[in-house]
């Protein structure tokens, strides 16, 4: 056998894109507040704060959707913030009819 066909298999069809050995919603979660915390000058601030934050919120998500992060942001800001669905009513609208 070629060494070509040694690699990473993925436990199933679907899973997610990661990062080292974050998901992609937990890296841009780090990578944004050590990126901040360089600017602010503080390396090792950014670090220690990125990497608990990624941590915890991959502690928080665990079990749930994996669209999760999206879901939240739906229902917590304003809909035509950053989601513009076509089909759905903004997230602001609670009251049912019928």
């Amino acid at each position: 056998m070629g060494s070509d066909e040694t690699g990473y298999i993925p436990k199933s069809l679907d899973a997610p894109e990661r990062f080292l050995w974050w998901d992609m919603d937990q890296a841009v979660l780090a990578l944004t507040l050590i990126a901040m915390g360089v600017i602010a000058g503080s390396l090792i601030g950014g670090l220690a704060l990125g990497t608990l934050t990624a941590w915890q919120y991959g502690r928080f998500k665990a079990g749930k959707h994996p669209k999760f992060a999206i879901h939240a942001l739906y229902w917590w800001l304003p809909g035509g913030l950053f989601v513009k669905p076509s089909a759905t009513p903004p997230s602001d609208k609670r009251y049912f009819i019928g």
